[in-house]
């Protein structure tokens, strides 16, 4: 009887298990509210938990995964951008405390014009349902179009929302950066 090499095992069985994703594109308009659960199947503590926000003074809005924060099931996507339709709006931007030690600088929302973290729409495949779910793929920051990946790190015994550029390599090991997926859930 031959045997198959663990490795070939869990290929097939990850083939096996993936959800079927549309070909379809997505619009980068949500109108309808929502709010956006943090991924990350590896790591417990942040897993299946969700984007807050916190009023940081200024009319800004810090974003912390909960139980940190308020929860906040008003977002909407304007054009690729997470926005709160407050008067005035306030939208995701990076443009914050930005970190040499491990490349990475702070998301957060805010009513002025900072470079906007722009998102496509995606589906993707629920890590512990294999549903299929609608994602937020980071695209750009501001007009550069330069990718990059969207996760958090610990912040005064919480986790505040961090970008890095595609193929950093910098690691902090006080504060661990940890990439996350952004999951649409409508109320």
């Amino acid at each position: 009887m031959m045997m198959l090499p663990t490795s070939l095992i869990l290929i097939l069985a990850a083939t096996i298990l993936a959800c079927d994703i549309p070909t379809s594109p997505l619009s980068n308009n949500i109108a309808e509210s929502f709010a956006l659960q943090i991924q990350n199947a590896s790591f417990p503590d942040i897993h299946n938990h969700f984007l807050n926000i916190w009023d940081w003074g200024g009319g800004d809005q810090h974003l912390f995964v909960s139980p940190a924060g308020n929860s906040t099931s008003q977002l909407i996507l304007v054009d690729g951008v997470i926005t709160l339709p407050w008067d005035p709006p306030r939208r995701a931007v990076i443009n914050g405390e930005y970190e040499v030690k491990d490349n990475t600088t702070k998301m957060f929302m805010t009513e002025r014009g900072d470079p906007r973290a722009i998102y496509d729409v995606v589906y993707g495949c629920n890590p512990d349902t294999d549903a299929l779910q609608t994602e937020l793929s980071f695209k750009s920051r501001g007009d550069l179009e330069i990718g990059g990946n969207i996760g958090v790190r610990p912040f005064n015994g919480m986790y505040d929302f961090r970008w890095t550029p595609a193929g950093n390599t910098a690691y902090d090991v006080d504060r661990p950066w940890t990439k996350v997926t952004l999951v649409v859930i409508h109320s």
